[in-house]
C-alpha cells in the first residue's frame, strides 16, 4: 500500500514538472517569435495605428533610463493584448505583456472600462536602458471580438535623453514624433 501511494505521489510530481516544462517551452517559443518578428520588421512603423501611444523617460539614480510606453485611446476593440519592447542596445530580457498563458489578458474597447473583466483604458509597459540615446522597437498584437483574427502593429521611438532635456521638452508622444520627423 505504501509503495502504491509513493508511486502515485511520484507520478503526480513528474506530471506536474512536465506540464511546467511544456508551459515554459510554449512561453519561450512565443517570446522568441515576438523578438524575431520585431527584429525582422527592421524598425518599419505601421502606417495606421488604431490607438494613441506615447513615451516617457526618466533618469534613475543608478544612471539607467527608465522608459514607459503607454498605449490608450483605442479606435477599435482590442482583445487579449500582447505587447513587447525591444531595445537592441540593452539586450537581455525585453519587457512584455500578455505572452504568458496564465496571466490576465487585458483588452481595450473604445469608450469602455471594466477593470474586473480586464477592460482597461490603457496599458503601460516599462523597461530600462543603460544608454541616454536609444531606439525602442514596439510590437502590439490583439485579437478581434470573436478571438479569431489577430492584428499586429509596429512602431518605434528614437530617444536622446540629453537632447530632450537640453531643449526642455516634455515626454515624446506619437504627434510630437511625427512633427519631429517632418522638420
Amino acid at each position: 500500500m505504501r509503495k502504491l501511494i509513493l508511486l502515485l505521489v511520484l507520478t503526480l510530481c513528474v506530471s506536474a514538472c512536465s506540464d511546467r516544462n511544456t508551459k515554459d517551452k510554449e512561453f519561450q517559443n512565443t517570446y522568441n517569435s515576438f523578438v524575431d518578428s520585431i527584429l525582422d520588421n527592421n524598425g518599419a512603423d505601421t502606417a495606421e495605428i488604431p490607438f494613441a501611444h506615447h513615451l516617457e523617460v526618466t533618469k534613475e539614480s543608478s544612471g539607467e533610463y527608465r522608459y514607459a510606453i503607454t498605449i490608450d485611446d483605442p479606435k477599435v476593440a482590442m482583445y487579449h493584448i500582447q505587447m513587447m519592447v525591444v531595445d537592441k542596445a540593452a539586450g537581455g530580457q525585453y519587457p512584455f505583456l500578455g505572452l504568458l498563458n496564465d496571466e490576465e489578458m487585458f483588452s481595450m474597447i473604445p469608450n469602455q472600462e471594466n477593470k474586473e473583466k480586464y477592460f482597461v483604458k490603457g496599458v503601460v509597459l516599462e523597461g530600462l536602458s543603460p544608454n541616454p540615446k536609444f531606439t525602442l522597437y514596439v510590437q502590439v498584437s490583439w485579437k478581434d471580438y470573436a478571438q479569431i483574427n489577430t492584428s499586429t502593429v509596429f512602431f518605434s521611438y528614437t530617444y536622446d535623453y540629453e537632447k530632450q532635456h537640453a531643449d526642455n521638452k516634455q515626454p515624446v508622444n506619437d504627434k510630437e514624433k511625427e512633427n519631429a520627423e517632418t522638420e
